[in-house]
């Protein structure tokens, strides 16, 4: 499935490029109600060489009370997994473990599912009609930290999140976010924020990374200057503020 473009070149192809670099496999975890697929996933996946199947759940449940001990690298989940749904195990989950990638195959799932999912801080969503091939490159994708999703999907998701933010852009974060949407608003680096917020430099960067996802930006600078304009919106005319 073709990738998007993050950055100059096609992210599967780098990722293929890097794979003889990688030193350890890439630790799997799988989750879906449907025991005959977790099972055909795991052979397939475990047939790679540099994959591994560390364990999996049928439940969302199940899947927020042993991915902590698994440590899995990704998540690959299903879309309709139920108490929590999909969302809110993905937001729970990279709560918990912000250096987690986790993937989603839809199974005939809506744009406002997958909207959910990316807002969540998933790492893409792929159709269940996707083939082997492909979905290992995706899980090669998701695995270092670029976003898995095909171009079509892209635009209806973007075109959904627009639509749901065009009055309200921070409508989508959680208090967290939107501590973090500010600093960076400010103009401080990850190392600044780190100490600000006392998280590790690298959960502030994946926080960061994720935050620039929400917001569909690229650059920092975008925050900033998003960060102006609701500064300045908020402040009253300077007639008025004279006394």
């Amino acid at each position: 499935m073709p990738c998007v473009r993050r950055t100059n070149g096609c992210a599967h192809c780098a990722t293929r490029a890097s794979l003889d670099s990688v030193s350890e496999p890439i630790r799997l975890f799988l989750a879906s109600p449907a025991l005959a697929i977790r099972r055909a996933l795991a052979r397939a996946l475990d047939a790679e060489a540099d994959l591994e199947v560390v364990g999996e759940a049928r439940s969302a449940a199940q899947t927020l009370a042993r991915v902590p001990a698994a440590r899995p690298d990704v998540v690959v989940a299903g879309a309709h997994l139920r108490e929590p749904d999909s969302p809110e195990m993905c937001r729970r989950l990279l709560a918990a473990l912000p250096d987690l990638n986790v993937l989603i195959i839809g199974v005939n799932a809506s744009t406002a599912l997958v909207a959910a999912v990316i807002r969540a801080g998933a790492a893409g969503v792929v159709p269940h009609t996707i083939d082997e091939e492909e979905l290992v490159e995706a899980i090669r994708t998701a695995a270092a930290g670029r976003m898995v999703m095909s171009k079509d999907t892209l635009t209806d998701v973007l075109r959904a999140e627009r639509a749901a933010t065009a009055t309200d852009p921070l409508a989508n974060l959680t208090s967290l976010e939107r501590e973090l949407f500010a600093l960076v608003g400010e103009g401080l680096t990850n190392a600044e924020i780190a100490e600000r917020m006392r998280l590790s430099p690298g959960t502030v960067r994946n926080y960061v990374s994720r935050l620039l996802r929400k917001l569909q930006v690229e650059r920092r600078a975008q925050v900033v200057a998003l960060a102006a304009r609701r500064e300045e919106q908020a402040s009253p005319p300077r007639d008025q503020a004279l006394p």
